[in-house]
């Protein structure tokens, strides 16, 4: 061979080496997909997980909180190039099951030696079939927060432990001179009887009832909460809370993070959910979401190994905590770092609650959950009497059940 050849020839092995070696440097790209309001969260948590290790690079898409859950769903039915996202509750996390959109985790699970039961109750929304298909990422409850400042002014004790009549007799009391008693959102319409352990699949459905009547009365009787109507379309609910004229508000324990965004000028504390009087005070309801690895992801491994450190290490734990949010995984040092980073008064309400599930954990919940949503709503707007929608409702959902 001659000198040229023989230094073409060591040219080639050398770019061949070349490119071996940065082959062999290149990382797993994994795409996660979030929600916008988790967007500082979930850029802790990929900036963390990046530099923990150097064989995989988690990039991260945020898409506006509104808009998530329907355009995840026509993502992933579309093919979009997806490893792992976040998924808001069960009800959702069934549909995309029962359409293949989202990956069983058994056996990765069990290879990691993940022990799910530490999610407790709220870990089983992310069950069905028998088989597991999230790790859960934080968890919620319902509290009662109200405007200090304007309590102060009236001189009216701090609504600390009522009932859901005496939650309505104080706003109402307090609904004059330009100020709202209350705020309570039409996003579900059985928190009450959730929290007393009634569900939409129930039989008897007197708590549910009670509660719709309770909603009558605020919203249509006393006028004494911001109405349905004015709820309706784009609504940004902290938004109106903070402008100050508001006594209370009906919202979860993720306004710890969320509502200082809204720049209140006045002093706001948290107080126990309002309750049935047969209940302990700080009965509520609550949830957990949960990161899922996608169906179609050619990177399932890495993608459950990233959402393993988010929700199933004291790192993950800790990174949720320092963003007001209580951990799905049991950290005392998060819990530690969460009291110390939540200054408003109120945390302890969140630790001490009785939480039941939000939500029933069967596939049709969610059909349900509309179908209720929009007998009541009828009702409510004065379009039929309250039993014309109870008894809609039960013919709905006899039909969703056996469908």
């Amino acid at each position: 061979m001659n000198k040229k050849l023989m230094a073409l020839g060591l040219g080639a092995a050398m770019m061949m080496g070349m490119a071996v070696s940065a082959s062999a440097e290149e990382k797993t790209v994994i795409n996660f997909y979030e929600h916008s309001d988790s967007e500082k969260i979930a850029t802790d948590l990929v900036e963390a997980y990046n530099a923990s290790q150097d064989e995989v690079e988690v990039k991260l898409s945020i898409i506006a909180n509104d808009d998530y859950d329907d355009k995840i769903k026509v993502m992933l039915s579309g093919g979009a190039d997806i490893d792992c996202f976040w998924v808001r509750g069960g009800d959702q996390l069934r549909q995309m099951a029962n359409g293949g959109a989202v990956l069983a985790l058994d056996d990765m699970i069990t290879d990691a030696g993940v022990d799910f039961s530490v999610y407790g109750q709220m870990g089983e929304a992310y069950q069905t079939g028998g088989k597991t298909y999230g790790l859960c990422t934080s968890k919620s409850c319902w509290l009662l927060w109200y405007n200090k400042d304007l309590f102060d002014a009236a001189g009216v004790d701090y609504p600390i432990d009522i009932t859901w009549d005496e939650y309505a007799d104080l706003c109402a009391q307090l609904n004059q001179d330009g100020l709202r008693g209350g705020l309570c959102v039409n996003w579900i319409m059985n928190t009450g009887s959730a929290a007393a352990g009634e569900y939409l699949t129930d039989e008897d459905l007197t708590r549910t009832r009670e509660y719709v009547e309770f909603l009558n009365r605020i919203y249509n009787e006393d006028n004494s909460n911001m109405s349905l109507e004015e709820m309706s379309g784009s609504f940004d609910v902290n938004g109106v809370f903070a402008e100050g004229e508001t006594y209370m508000m009906l919202n979860g324990d993720w306004n710890f993070l969320l509502f200082p965004d809204s720049n209140p000028d006045f002093e706001w504390c948290a107080a126990p959910l309002p309750h049935f009087e047969d209940l302990e005070v700080n009965s509520t309801v609550g949830s957990t979401s949960a990161l899922c690895v996608s169906a179609a992801s050619e990177k399932a491994q890495a993608a459950f190994d990233f959402i393993k450190f988010c929700c199933y290490s004291d790192e993950g734990a800790k990174i949720y905590a320092k963003n007001a949010n209580v951990p799905a995984y049991p950290s005392d040092e998060a819990l530690e770092i969460y009291k110390e980073s939540v200054t408003t008064p109120g945390t302890e309400y969140v630790f001490a609650a009785k939480v039941n599930s939000e939500d029933g954990n069967e596939d049709y919940y969610n059909e349900l959950k509309d179908a209720y949503k929009a007998e009541i709503t009828e009702y409510l707007i004065g379009s039929c009497t309250i039993d014309e929608a109870f008894d809609n409702y039960k013919a709905r959902r006899e039909e969703i059940i056996n469908k």
